[in-house]
């Protein structure tokens, strides 16, 4: 699914760029009801993502996307936590609201 995502995101034009030790964004943990220990991989996320110059954040998984936009609770909501939750996008969400594909 990462590469497919990778060529269509190119095929619209966009530079694609992946934080090399990004993991996984918590939703795991705070889905089986253990929210606390989301809280590394939420703030792994947010130093990823927060500092790194990217304009936007495209996920393919819509709960992934989910989680992070209205989930991401585990840690204190920081101003960067905030921006990079604002940020966040489902990849057809992405293509279709913010690139206007159709």
């Amino acid at each position: 699914m990462a590469i497919a995502t990778l060529e269509l995101l190119e095929r619209f034009g966009c530079e694609v760029g992946y934080p090399l030790d990004q993991t996984c964004c918590g939703q795991p943990m705070a889905n089986s009801g253990c929210e606390a220990d989301a809280a590394g991989a939420e703030a792994l996320f947010v130093r990823n993502f927060s500092d790194s110059g990217f304009e936007y954040i495209v996920g393919p998984s819509g709960s992934c996307v989910h989680h992070i936009r209205d989930h991401f609770t585990a840690i204190e909501q920081t101003g960067d936590v905030m921006r990079v939750r604002a940020r966040t996008f489902e990849l057809v969400e992405f293509l279709h609201d913010v690139l206007g594909a159709r």
